[in-house]
């Protein structure tokens, strides 16, 4: 059943396996506004935002070439300061995630160690560095901080 699965494969139901799907956090803001053009159509694909805390998020380590070794979720000392903040892929990836996190015991709780299985097992994902600024508002600090970052790009 989907209604116990983590909620991005709720909606395995409705997407067809050429179709694609974005994903982000609906409490986050992030700039360049029109960033997620960025992504390609033809799999995984990561958009990478530079934070000054990186532990708090997944941090996603990237080869020379862009393809993601590793994601780092909410690790205490990250290798990287670039995180995800939304990320692309074709229904059929998205159909593959959930077979793999079903055959994996359905106990992944974030998607960074699902993707990170994923890649282990001879997956592909890319990480695309376009992201300028981004800020998780489910938090005081960080509403402050989108904050400053609005008023930032209002006076450019």
């Amino acid at each position: 059943s989907l209604h116990d699965a983590l909620p991005i494969f709720r909606a395995l139901p409705f997407i067809a396996p050429d179709e694609s799907v974005i994903v982000g956090l609906p409490d986050t803001i992030w700039f360049p506004t029109d960033a997620l053009r960025a992504l390609g159509d033809d799999g995984l694909s990561f958009l990478l935002f530079p934070v000054e805390h990186p532990q708090f998020f997944d941090a996603v380590v990237t080869d020379p070439d862009g393809l993601v070794r590793e994601i780092q979720v909410k690790h205490p000392h990250p290798s990287t300061s670039w995180i995800w903040g939304a990320f692309k892929l074709p229904g059929a990836t998205l159909r593959a995630l959930h077979r793999l996190w079903c055959e994996r015991g359905r106990t992944d709780e974030y998607i960074g160690t699902l993707v990170n299985a994923y890649l282990r097992a001879g997956g592909r994902a890319v990480g695309v560095h376009a992201g300028t600024a981004y800020v998780d508002v489910g938090t005081l600090h960080g509403y402050r901080q989108a904050m400053q970052v609005l008023a930032g790009d209002a006076a450019r």
